[in-house]
């Protein structure tokens, strides 16, 4: 999950400073002061109070009593999560940051076939790759964020207009969220390189729609800025801009009619000939799909056209799809399918 605030509206036991594991222990207190964190209201209305008691209900079914869902949903199906789980010595469960991507893969296709479904085969996933007492500990952790995910609902929204103000109130009830569902090991594990990220651009946007500021101040509040971020983050940001630079620079030659030549030469001196053949490469392979994407699209608008029913005309996109790509392809044509 990513609740990313300005985008979207713009370690238990003995954690590894800087890693990726953690041991499990029950949720402790938060650092924060209990009284800087005010409970969250559980939603009220019909459909979070069905998904809350639906959750609750799974997580007591015994492992071996949960019905099989099924194929996965057309959006997920040759698709993976790749989350290999962990136990430590005495049978807990070792969190690691990708643990939530598990969650998250299965929960992308809720409104294809229901919570039921998707609920259903994180369970069935993770009686596969664990057991008890480490099976109970994902148990709790799922039943947690997935409650989590439905309070996120009731909160209220920071507007279109990216309102510096009323970003910072929805950033502050996302993270009181978080420590109301999470310990302060788990918050560190999951949220807070996200979190540093969110204040980051918070703050740049607080700064931009600041008035009285020379332009001297601006940039130097910007550099203390770019270093409260973690290390890892700034060099990851360094290189995007060093990257969208170029590609700026790459679109400006393009208007102009350069050659696929001078092209090269540009990203040769900015990332060395052997990223600039590369890169030509995924510019030739880009190239080819988009005109497979045209085809497809040429022939799908040609059975909408043809007076199929609606079920007809399902089953021959199906057919065409089929026919045109491989499987992972068709990942990317569905995605896209609507936008063609």
């Amino acid at each position: 999950m990513s609740n990313r605030i300005i985008l979207a509206g713009l370690a238990l036991g003995a954690a590894v400073v800087g890693g990726t594991l953690v041991f499990y222990r029950p949720p402790v207190a938060p650092s924060t002061p209990a009284a800087a964190v005010q409970p969250l209201p559980r939603p009220d209305d019909e459909r979070s109070q069905q998904a809350i008691a639906l959750n609750q209900r799974l997580r007591e079914t015994p492992s071996n009593q949960l019905s099989d869902p099924g194929p996965l949903p057309p959006s997920l199906q040759g698709a993976s999560h790749g989350v290999v789980l962990h136990m430590d010595a005495q049978g807990n469960l070792v969190l690691q940051d990708d643990l939530l991507h598990l969650f998250d893969f299965y929960l992308a296709g809720r409104e294809e076939e229901g919570l039921d479904k998707v609920l259903t085969r994180i369970h069935r996933d993770l009686a596969t790759q664990l057991r008890t007492p480490a099976l109970e500990q994902a148990r709790d952790l799922l039943q947690r964020y997935v409650d989590y995910r439905i309070a996120l609902q009731g909160l209220p929204e920071a507007g279109a207009e990216l309102n510096a103000g009323a970003l910072r109130q929805r950033l502050d009830a996302v993270n009181a969220a978080r420590q109301q569902y999470f310990s302060a090991e788990e918050y560190a594990l999951f949220f807070a390189r996200e979190n540093a990220e969110d204040e980051y651009m918070l703050q740049r946007l607080a700064l931009a729609q600041q008035d009285g500021l020379s332009e001297a101040q601006r940039t130097q509040t910007l550099a203390e800025l770019e270093l409260q971020l973690p290390e890892d983050v700034r060099a990851a940001r360094a290189e995007s801009t060093r990257y969208g630079e170029l590609y700026a620079a790459t679109q400006a030659l393009q208007a102009k009619g350069a050659s696929a030549e001078e092209i090269r030469q540009l990203r040769e001196q900015s990332l060395g000939g052997e990223a600039a053949d590369a890169l030509a490469d995924l510019d030739r392979q880009q190239a080819a799909w988009q005109q497979r994407l045209a085809d497809y699209a040429s022939e799908r608008n040609r059975l909408r056209q043809s007076g199929l029913s609606d079920s007809e005309l399902q089953a021959a996109v199906g057919e065409l799809q089929v026919s045109r790509f491989d499987e992972l392809e068709r990942l990317r044509v569905q995605a896209l399918d609507a936008e063609l």
